[in-house]
């Protein structure tokens, strides 16, 4: 029997089952928005961060920037911005990010009420 993917890198970029849209495919405006998000709301470490996933931030992303991306656009932007993921054979893919990292402070962005 044959393994499938449903996810890989091929050739440096992401590939997902049914998502092939990359963030090059998006406004230069936009990718460049997409790319100082993370930057500013991602920190890397050594260990992999379980609880957040590719789809998840893209999500956070989005509440941020008002710009939508598929999951597969967001997991080209963290490639582009040097985060690979654990396992580029699962559909959403988890990193080694910081739990601490600006994009999970949910108290600082209002989700949390103290």
């Amino acid at each position: 029997m044959k393994w499938v993917y449903v996810s890989e890198i091929r050739g440096g970029i992401p590939w997902t089952h049914n998502d092939e849209a990359l963030l090059t495919d998006l406004p230069k405006e936009d990718q460049e928005a997409v790319l100082d998000w993370i930057r500013d709301n991602i920190i890397p470490r050594k260990t992999k961060l379980s609880g957040h996933t590719s789809y998840g931030i893209k999500h956070i992303c989005e509440g941020d920037t008002k710009i939508y991306t598929t999951n597969n656009q967001f997991k080209h932007a963290m490639l582009l911005a040097g985060y690979k993921p654990v396992d580029e054979h699962l559909l959403n893919w988890t990193y080694r990010i910081s739990r601490k990292s600006p994009a999970f402070d949910y108290k600082s962005r209002g989700y949390i009420c103290v």
